[in-house]
């Protein structure tokens, strides 16, 4: 079976992506992306596979997959909550690693951060030893602004470039994978959403744009991104508003109208599913934190 083509569903003008994984199980395609991913593993154990290798990981490690690696977390059978459930929590963070090479290009300082992402192509393992300082600095990425974010993973990957006992998870020839065939129509929508996040976008229109019918794309749409639709969509929303919140000014009314909600119960509703906090609240926030 061919690894999977997996796109990581990334926001206009977002150079990290940060996801905040609570879920039964792990993503379960053994899969590959363009991103570098960075995981820190809160909750659950099982089989890591990572190109022609399988470890055991467990809570708190820490994990590094270059551009086009495949890999798949796979938790234990025996990994139950008291509900019957598997149990699946991590931090996980995405980003070019070619953009971010070509920032550190000119600085011979970064040096050790640059040889860190060419040997990430064999999946990398932080040691026991450098795990307590990196997870810290993990946990606190989301609540960081944009470029806050960018900083701190500087600070991240330097750490694990000192780590002088990384454990490089495959040994042999890295098999790298290429794009298929059906992600231009993921990227067509995700364009589609960005350009058009403000106006009223309904699921037949999305899915007639790509030539499928509705249930036909919420499935691909899912199976690719590993999100719904309807959160993706969401989720962009909600980060424009947080983007007029803060750089722009607006008041909430304005930012809910500017984004693409016709009422505000849905809006203050969808602003706390993901920022977790009142618009009211993020503002303060991030004024406190700039200020």
């Amino acid at each position: 079976m061919h690894p999977l083509h997996f796109k990581v569903p990334r926001l206009k003008d977002e150079t990290i992506r940060v996801e905040c994984w609570d879920l039964e199980n792990f993503y379960e395609p053994i899969h590959f992306h363009e991103e570098f991913q960075i995981t820190l593993i809160l909750e659950g154990g099982g089989s890591l596979f990572v190109s022609d290798s399988v470890i055991q990981f467990k809570i708190g490690e820490i994990y590094l997959f270059g551009k086009n690696l495949p890999h798949v977390f796979r938790n234990r059978g025996n990994e139950f909550l008291n509900n019957g459930h598997k149990k699946a929590r991590a931090v996980s963070v995405f980003f070019n690693q070619d953009v971010l090479k070509c920032l550190l290009q000119d600085i011979p300082e970064a040096y050790a951060i640059k040889r860190l992402i060419d040997f990430s192509l064999y999946g990398v393992r932080v040691s026991e030893a450098k795990q307590g300082l990196i997870s810290q600095k993990l946990n606190a990425l989301p609540e960081k602004s944009a470029f806050e974010k960018v900083l701190c993973l500087l600070e991240i990957m330097e750490c694990i470039s000192k780590d002088n006992e990384l454990d490089f998870i495959s040994c042999q020839g890295i098999p790298i994978h290429t794009v298929q065939e059906n992600i231009p129509k993921i990227n067509m929508v995700f364009d589609f959403i960005r350009n058009n996040y403000n106006e009223k976008i309904t699921l037949k229109q999305v899915a007639y744009l790509v030539n499928m019918s509705p249930t036909a794309f919420c499935r691909f749409f899912k199976y690719k991104s590993q999100k719904t639709f309807s959160r993706f969509l969401i989720e962009v929303r909600i980060a424009n508003a947080c983007k007029l919140l803060y750089e722009d000014d607006f008041n909430t009314s304005e930012c809910c109208y500017r984004c693409g909600y016709n009422n505000l119960s849905n809006f203050h509703k969808h602003f706390k599913s993901v920022t977790g906090m009142t618009p009211l609240r993020y503002r303060k926030n991030i004024l406190n934190i700039a200020s």
